[in-house]
């Protein structure tokens, strides 16, 4: 499956949403958004919509771990919205939801 990668500047952030499977294959186009975003003066924090996606690897964790550096580096905040169960889950287990600025709500155990 691809990976559709859609941005939209809103003031200071930008969001990218993201559909369908975040993997080696497809994590630098991930990658490639954040650090465009970041090229304007103008953005300072940047939200990843992850409603639809369907998948993601270690590769693609890494990716998302790398994109938040690139934002602290320039004194923002990365932040996931939308998290999709099995994505949650992913993530909880690797313990990165605190660290990608998941809502408090996702911080909880995800439920089978």
């Amino acid at each position: 499956m691809e990976l559709t990668v859609d941005t939209m500047q809103m003031g200071a952030a930008t969001r990218i949403r993201l559909g369908g499977e975040m993997d080696l294959a497809t994590s630098g186009l991930v990658h490639d958004a954040v650090i465009a975003a970041l090229a304007s003066e103008a953005v300072r924090d940047v939200i990843l919509d992850v409603a639809d996606l369907t998948f993601i690897d270690s590769t693609g964790m890494g990716t998302l771990v790398a994109c938040q550096r690139a934002v602290a580096v320039r004194g923002g905040a990365l932040r996931l919205e939308n998290l999709a169960p099995a994505v949650r889950r992913q993530l909880f287990a690797a313990g990165l939801l605190g660290l990608l600025g998941a809502g408090t709500e996702d911080q909880a155990a995800p439920s089978n």
